[in-house]
């Protein structure tokens, strides 16, 4: 017993500098972004602003797309939309963009048992003063609040969400070159 509790002695304060260490360099180099439920970012390279809802809830990232068409280009499979500068407004500026098809993504329905099969697309945009990429699945939001769903699969890696702020991160990168 007395063995035991020897050996214990050293291996504890080891044990507790060892975990102090990996915590204290984890938290510095993730250093995640302190983030409210709803913020803005800018799409690149169009520099167009846009209201974002941070969800946690959900998976994916989703964003306000009309006039869906897939076509090929170089032999990969493409999809041409248009993204509007008022989400709620059919009479809004659009923009058309042209993007390589990512993967199809099957998305459940809320409130739902049903199931969509969604196209995705990398896009750029800023947050805070950083620049990211995400995959989002295009859908016309037009009946949800906010043109823009950021998800957990995006967030997980680069945020803490405090549900009761909104607006922490103006979009502040440098304008994109066209």
């Amino acid at each position: 017993m007395r063995l035991v509790t020897q050996s214990c002695s050293y291996v504890q304060p080891a044990l507790l500098i060892l975990l102090t260490l990996l915590s204290t360099s984890a938290a510095h180099a993730a250093d995640p972004l302190q983030l409210g439920w709803l913020e803005r970012i800018r799409l690149q390279p169009w520099d167009m602003v846009v209201k974002a809802k941070l969800d946690t809830g959900a998976k994916t990232a989703a964003i306000h797309a009309t006039g869906i068409e897939y076509f090929d280009k170089d032999g990969k499979e493409w999809v041409r939309f248009k993204l509007s500068l008022d989400h709620r407004d059919p009479k809004a500026e659009t923009l058309l963009v042209e993007k390589r098809l990512e993967r199809k993504i099957k998305i459940k329905l809320r409130g739902s048992e049903k199931t969509s099969i969604r196209p995705s697309v990398k896009m750029e945009f800023c947050l805070g003063e950083k620049r990211y990429q995400a995959l989002f699945t295009l859908t016309n939001r037009e009946k949800f609040n906010y043109p823009v769903l950021l998800g957990r699969r995006f967030l997980a890696e680069i945020a803490v969400i405090d549900p009761a702020a909104k607006y922490n991160a103006t979009p502040t990168c440098p304008a994109s070159r066209k």
